[in-house]
This record gives C-alpha cells, structure tokens and sequence, in this order.
C-alpha cells in the first residue's frame, strides 16, 4: 500500500484514513508557478480547452479526486473542476485539465481557478485572457456577429459604398484601399468650394484652389501668389528685434500673420498649410530661450541656419534642421505653443505658425533669452518668482496673486460655491468631492452616476433586439450596421522614431501629467502615431460635460483628452513589457484625409473641442508632442520593439479588433 506524504505521514489514501495523532489540516497544502495553456479564442458556447501545469509547493502529496482547480461562478462561464491527471509529491509537477463551455455572450475573459482540496481553497490560478467570439479570424469576409446566440455575417469591410471605386482588401494586413474610377469624387462635402478669383490656398472646404510656380508663395488672405521675400517670409525675415536691442531679458512682440505665405511645415504638425511669419535673431555667445505665442491655434518652432547655405534652413522641413518645435503648450495655452531651448552661437529661424489653413491671424509673442545657456523652466507656471536662471515665470496684475499651482488667482479671493457640489471654487480650492460610484460634470458642478460598462465583457440591459448585437461599448448594434475601424500607419510608427532628452522640473507638464518616471535630465524615445479610421462610420464621443467618466481634464493644456485611445510600450526581444507608456490621454480630432471616394467627407469636422475621427480621415501624434514618447532613462542599450495598442480598453466598437496594433523594431545606442 502506498501512503500520500504530510509532514508528518497522516494519511492513508486508499483506505481515507487518518494516522492517530495526525491532522489533515489544507494548511499543509501549496501551489505555485502555474503555467496555464488555454484556447486564445473559441465561439460562444463551444469548449475551452485548458491545461495547468503546476508545482505542489505544500507539504501534502496531491491525490487525484482529492486535489483539484475549480473554476467559480461568476466569471461568465459554467463553473467547472480541472482534473489532476495524477499524484504529485512535495516539489513536484502536476498537470490539470478540461474542458470548458464558453458562454453565449461575446467577451475577453481572464478567469480565475482555486485550487481546492476535499473543497476547501488552498491557491489561486489566473489565467491568460481567452476571446469569446464569433470572428474566423479572416478580416476581409466581414465581421462575424453574435445575434439571438447565432453567429451571423457582417458586411463587406471594405465597401465604401460608391459605385465609381473599386475596393480592395489586404488580408495580411487587414487593410483596405479604394481607387477612384473615371469621374468619380475624391471626397464629398456640404460645402460649396468657392475658387472665383483665387489662384492658390484655402478653396473654403478644406481644398486648395491650387499651387504656385517655384519663386512664389500662396498668401491665404488674397488667396494669390505672391513672391516669397515679402516681408516675414524665409527670404526676408523679420528682425526679431530693433537693431541695438540687447537680447537677455523679457520681449514682448506683436503680429500678424493674416497676409502672411506657406511656405514651410513644422515638425511637430506635419500636415499644417498654415501661413507663418518669419524672425530672425543672431547670437554671438551661448543663451536659452523661452518663447510662448499665442492668439490663435498656433504652431512655434526654431530653426538654426548653416552658414553654408544660409536662408535654406528656414525651408527645410526635415527634422534636422529643427531646434525646437511645439504645438499645444501651457503656458500660454488655448492651444499656445512655447518652445525652449539652449541655443549655440549662430543664426536662427522663429516661425510663429498655425495648427491648419483656417488658423491665423494677430498673435503676441514672447521671447525670454538668458545667460549661458541657461533653459528657463516654466513648462505649466503662468506665474511664480524663480525660473531657475535668475529670472521669473511671469507676474500677476494688479488684484491678483500667485497661487502655489502657478496660476494668478484674485486677490483676496472669495470662493464662489452657490449651488456647486463640486468642482473649483475658483480660488484653487473644491466646492466639494463626489462620492464613491459618482463623478463631478465640470459642467454643472454636480456629481452624477454614469452607467458602468465593462468593455471586456459587455453585457446589454435591456438585451438587444431582434438582427442586433451587443458592442463592446454595452451598446446594441445592428449586424449590418457600419462600423469605425481603426489601424495603425506602421510605416509612419518605424520611419519617425527619434531620441531626445528632457530636463523636467515639478512644474513640468510632463510631470504633472505622469508622463515620465521622475524629475531631472530624462532620456525620451520619441516617435508618431497615426491612427487611421479605415472604416464606413465616423468614431464619435460624448461631449466632456456629458461623459466626464471618459475624458481627463488636462490643466496644463487647458482642455479635456479622451481616456485610454492608445497604450504604448517597449518590449525586449521575447516580447516582454519593459517600459509602459505613460500618455494617459488624447484629443481625438480629424488631422488629414486617408481615403479616397464620394463617400469621404472632404472637410475637417471634429477637433478638441468636438472629439472624433471622421471616416476616411486619421489623428496623427507627432513624435515632438508633449508626452508622445516613452521614457527610457536606464533603459540598458540594445535592440527593443515599440508596441502600439490603439481602443486598448474597447470603449468603442470596431469592425475588428485584430487590426489595432503596431510592433516596430528599435535600438536603443
């Protein structure tokens, strides 16, 4: 007869008997280092297969029908055991497994086993994410749905509905094309394009009336060619200041950029059209420069000019040539720009630009220049005594104070709560905070309950009716229903990866908002993001007054980001997770047009203020944006991958969510 082992020998497992003086306590029991292999995706209803294998680290031998891994109710599934498929000493390895039944419903489900013996729990197993659905896995065939618990066929993904395109479908790629036939529109638009009298620039929705010969540049007010050394283009910049005027110090600067040229495109918004103007500024000796504009949705970027060929650099659009470029600061915000920067001896470009074609127009602009080098650090004060190179962040009018966020707040400051339940006060303070289940809708400044939606698991209440299915944003849809794709320009993901460090303070935006793992010099890995909205449908949000619950106010920015639209990361060469991404938020807007046909709206739509991704359109993340990088400080050199997830969290619903990830090589020198 053979004895199962406790420490001491207690029991007799043939006969189910307990030695004399011995206890059969589940203490005795123990698991550890699980490896769980299950299904990674099954249709709803059919059978999982699971296999666990699993070192006994207890002191007790495990006995089959005694030692078991029992899936609980409540995970969606039918609850169920795993068998062990035999005895396992102390120390050992044992394998348990089984089958077990999807449910009818669609969903990511990561489920949890107890390991159980005689019934009581002595360890927990997780395992790996398993999908329950009805996509084959084949993208071009449509998107498989789950109707009244039968999967049924979606549409064409890649039928734009226009007669005049011929539609193809990349089942490698899981992409779509469209080629225009004879006569058949790029795009569509309510608007009327109105080119009478205009040779270039805007044609009113989104177009252009047409290009100028070499020599010349569009000037969009008159909407003519104009030759490109008027005053405050590249040929013939403006001073940035008076002749004489020492440099070190505060200069505050006026314009206006209504009959300023196109003629250059920042590298930190590459699809920008705007007009700009031109200064520039000589130094004889080491300085730093801050410089904020504001007055419109601007672009500010540097460029320093090669004496070999000079005025070149101020038309070079590469990133070279680049010292510093921004697009969304705070300060000024209101979608400012500010850059700084150490600059060397040498000439150099300051080009005030615009966000797109519709923005120009009267700005002001102010440039600090300090002492050897030294980088003021203002990034996210308006205000405050010390920017670290013997200068100021900036003072407050008359009847106002600095607070200790660097904001001017009145002084004295009388809160204003009258029937606010939460929210500012206006006086850096809280009318109040919400509690636990509800949120504060900046809007009103009351708390509200928002419906829980668990994206992974979905569920619809009420259930959907007859021909719909129940989304990933516990919405009900029909199976025909057209739906917003997103993809990924992996192409533009490889090609604009760049290296930067960032001396980051406190204050610092990037700090505030965690998207670096400290303070002090920081080593960036910076690259762009384009996400495309290949799909039939436009991507729409709630409003931030309606939904707080999926948006992040930015008070650095000064305007809401929508939650969880793209997770980033660097992985080692087998796939694990080094670095998490710390961008926490995006301001989802239409950036340019990816697609062609009649079906495609010709004009930009949605913006901060008014989030979405029209279809046929992208919003593309430059690699000079705030946060648009992961932080690599420590990070050993050698070669990584750049993994980009976008809908991570599935609040919306997609054609297909096999298609939202991007994995590119890069070394780290």
């Amino acid at each position: 007869m053979r004895y199962r082992r406790l420490i001491p020998l207690c029991f007799l497992p043939a006969l189910h008997l307990l030695v004399p003086g011995c206890s059969d306590d589940v203490s005795e029991f123990g698991i550890a280092d699980a490896v769980v292999t299950i299904d990674a995706r099954a249709k709803p209803g059919a059978a999982v297969n699971v296999k666990v294998d699993a070192r006994n680290s207890g002191q007790a031998t495990w006995v089959p029908g005694e030692v078991t891994l029992a899936l609980p109710d409540g995970q969606g599934f039918t609850s169920a055991s795993l068998a062990l498929a035999g005895e396992v000493d102390p120390g050992g390895t044992g394998t348990f497994q089984g089958k077990l039944t999807a449910p009818v419903r669609t969903g990511l489900f990561k489920l949890n086993f107890d390991a159980r013996y005689e019934g009581e729990k002595f360890g927990a197993i997780a395992s790996p994410a398993t999908e329950i659905t009805c996509n084959d896995g084949v993208y071009c065939n449509g998107a498989e749905r789950l109707v009244a618990g039968q999967c049924v066929s979606g549409p064409n993904p890649c039928d734009d509905g226009a007669e005049c395109t011929t539609d193809s479908c990349d089942e490698a790629s899981d992409t779509c094309k469209h080629e225009l036939g004879p006569g058949c529109a790029s795009c569509t638009s309510d608007c009327t394009p109105e080119c009478t009298g205009k040779v270039c620039g805007d044609n009113g929705c989104g177009g252009s009336c047409g290009s100028c010969p070499a020599g010349q540049a569009c000037a969009n007010a008159t909407n003519e060619c104009k030759p490109a050394n008027q005053p405050g283009s590249c040929a013939a910049p403006l001073d940035l200041l008076p002749a004489g005027t020492a440099l070190l110090g505060v200069h505050q600067i006026t314009g206006n950029t209504t009959n300023g040229l196109h003629e250059v495109v920042p590298t930190c918004n590459s699809t920008s059209t705007a007009v700009e103007a031109v200064y520039k500024f000589e130094l004889t000796e080491k300085m730093g420069i801050e410089a904020g504009v504001s007055g419109y949705d601007t672009v500010l970027h540097i460029r320093k000019e090669n004496p070999a060929t000079p005025q070149n650099e101020c038309l070079d659009d590469k990133p070279a040539a680049t010292v510093g470029c921004s697009d969304d600061a705070s300060p000024p915000g209101d979608y400012g720009s500010r850059v700084d920067a150490a600059l060397d001896p040498g000439t150099y470009y300051l080009i005030v630009d615009g966000f797109d074609a519709s923005q120009y127009g009267a700005f002001d602009l102010q440039v600090k220049f300090t002492a050897n080098g030294c980088v003021p650090h203002c990034d996210g004060l308006y205000c405050g005594p010390d920017d670290g190179c013997g200068g100021d962040c900036g003072t407050c009018d008359t009847g106002f104070a600095c607070s200790a966020e660097g904001r001017c707040r009145p002084d004295p400051c009388t809160p204003d709560c009258a029937d606010k339940q939460c929210g500012d006060d206006g006086c850096g303070g809280t009318c109040g905070t919400c509690a636990e289940g509800s949120l504060c809708v900046p809007a009103s400044s009351k708390c509200q309950v928002f419906a829980d939606c668990n994206n992974e698991t979905p569920v619809c209440d009420p259930p959907c009716g007859a021909g719909e299915f129940c989304g990933t944003d516990c919405g009900c849809h029909a199976a025909n229903e057209p739906m917003a794709d997103l993809v990924i320009d992996e192409k533009r993901l490889a090609e604009e990866i760049l290296f930067d460090t960032l001396d980051v303070s406190p204050n610092s935006c990037a700090f505030i908002e965690e998207c670096v793992g400290g303070t002090g010099l920081r080593k960036l890995l910076r690259f762009s993001v384009e996400a495309k909205n290949q799909g039939m449908a436009t991507l729409t949000v709630p409003p931030p007054s309606e939904r707080p619950d999926l948006f992040l106010f930015s008070p650095c920015h000064g305007h809401y980001h929508f939650n969880g639209f793209a997770t980033y990361a660097l992985l080692d060469k087998d796939g694990k997770e080094i670095v998490t991404g710390r961008k926490q938020a995006y301001c989802m807007e239409d950036t340019q047009q990816i697609a062609l046909g009649p079906n495609v709206g010709c004009n930009k739509i949605y913006t901060c203020e008014d989030q979405g991704i029209q279809r046929g359109w992208s919003d593309l993340y430059g690699n000079t944006l705030d946060c648009q990088w992961l932080d690599i400080t420590g990070v050993p050199a050698g070669d990584y991958f750049i993994q980009v997830k976008l809908n991570p969290s599935r609040e919306f619903e997609e054609v297909s969510l096999d298609n939202n990830t991007a994995t590119v090589p890069v070394t780290i020198q």
